[in-house]
């Protein structure tokens, strides 16, 4: 399954489902607003953009349009959390040493 958040000029942009050959989209307000909406209650919404997903693919999903890359927001342009999943060098050299008070222990 595709999502996409496209531009609208809200803060959280606007979830469609895309195809796989990402020509076209559909937006689905009636199932989430935005992709945080979505994961916010991804037990409930999952079954019903997969089902969105299939009828786009298929041909048969209502109000489907063109899909246009430069339409689309980043996924999720507010996130509520910043993970930080660099790696710096300096950290990677020190072997598992720890760092307590400006010294190294093993």
């Amino acid at each position: 399954m595709r999502l996409a958040s496209l531009k609208n000029g809200q803060r959280d942009g606007s979830l469609v489902v895309v195809d796989r050959k990402l020509a076209t989209c559909v937006g689905v307000p009636q199932i989430a607003l935005t992709l945080q909406q979505a994961i916010e209650t991804w037990g409930v919404a999952a079954p019903k953009l997969k089902a969105v997903y299939d009828q786009l693919n298929a041909g048969t999903a209502a109000g489907a349009g063109p899909f246009s890359p430069q339409r689309a927001e980043s996924p999720l342009p507010r996130a509520y959390q910043f993970l930080d999943g660099s790696v710096y060098l300096n950290n990677s050299r020190s072997g598992g040493q720890t760092y307590q008070a400006g010294h190294a222990t093993q």
